[in-house]
């Protein structure tokens, strides 16, 4: 009875974790916004849980307050990401300081960091 238990508990909590990662892998992406803007172009990541923001000015970790918006930790800012009709996130609205930016997200590949350092040549 005690392993069946402790069986139990440990899948629920890999099932708890694949969920958040599966949630959170909606939100990777390239992110572009206008000529003009301080960057032009924010690349999202998932590395295990943490989703990390990176532009031309620096990287942040992006940290879930609720729902669709997160804490840019390094530079205390927010990040809302957009929803179309079909519920899909299709950009982002960054506010740091007097910076308020729109995104629009690039359709295509998505890539996770980890990917990023395999190679389809090793075995």
């Amino acid at each position: 009875m005690k392993y069946f238990l402790l069986s139990l508990l440990g899948m629920i909590g890999f099932l708890t974790v694949n969920a958040q990662n599966d949630s959170l892998k909606q939100f990777a992406g390239t992110y572009k916004f206008p000529d003009g803007s301080p960057f032009t172009e924010m690349i999202v990541t998932l590395d295990s849980t943490v989703l990390t923001g990176s532009t031309a000015l620096g990287s942040s970790e992006l940290k879930r307050t609720e729902g669709d918006v997160f804490e840019i930790v390094a530079y205390a800012g927010t990040a809302t990401f957009k929803r179309n009709a079909d519920n899909k996130i299709s950009g982002v609205h960054i506010l740091v300081g007097d910076i308020n930016l729109e995104g629009t997200k690039s359709e295509g590949l998505m890539i996770s960091r980890s990917s990023l350092y395999a190679s389809p040549l090793r075995r």
